[in-house]
């Protein structure tokens, strides 16, 4: 009866992000209804796979945040690669985000790829943007913030409540704020 209610709410979920213009690969979990706003010409791919977490029910460290797929210029692109799962997080995307295969995204996590405003304040200067490429195999911990232009290394690990401001390596395990390399892996 369990796995039976999962594919009707996954069933839901489904049509739920095709209705909003996400592109949805096979196979695909999606518990809970995600907040979506696309600007009209963006791109939002899901591959083959991919879980999507909206609820607070399945992860109980996300007591108050749906999942956010946001996209603010026409020119936006959110890549999600076959097998991610990501969940109740901010996704939130004026140039580009891409999220690795297999990668996993902690509970209430915010990725975003602008300073959203110029910069000082009081002048009408454009936002920054710059791409952010998390890499396959991943796993970003619960309340991690990535900002733009970083890019993450395959099978790298970002420890919970980081704030990653630059790149990380590949096999390397990074924590703090700003988010700093405290150790590598062996190569597999």
């Amino acid at each position: 009866m369990r796995l039976l209610l999962l594919k009707l709410l996954t069933r839901l979920g489904r049509l739920w992000l095709q209705s909003r213009g996400v592109r949805m690969g096979r196979g695909c979990w999606v518990h809970g209804l995600p907040e979506v706003r696309l600007k009209q010409g963006s791109v939002v791919q899901i591959g083959d796979g991919v879980t999507l977490c909206s609820m607070s029910r399945f992860n109980p460290l996300a007591s108050g945040r749906r999942l956010s797929i946001i996209t603010n210029t026409a020119d936006a692109r959110i890549t999600i690669k076959d097998g991610a799962g990501i969940s109740n997080s901010l996704l939130s995307c004026s140039q580009s985000i891409t999220i690795g295969a297999n990668t996993l995204v902690g509970a209430e996590c915010m990725i975003v790829d602008s300073d959203f405003h110029g910069y000082p304040l009081d002048e009408n200067k454009p936002a920054k943007t710059a791409p952010v490429e998390i890499g396959d195999h991943v796993f970003i911990g619960a309340r991690t913030i990535i900002l733009k232009g970083v890019k993450i290394g395959n099978r790298s690990v970002i420890g919970a409540g980081s704030v990653v401001t630059s790149d990380i390596p590949e096999n390397s395990l990074a924590a703090g704020n700003p988010a700093r390399v405290i150790r590598s892996f062996a190569a597999k």
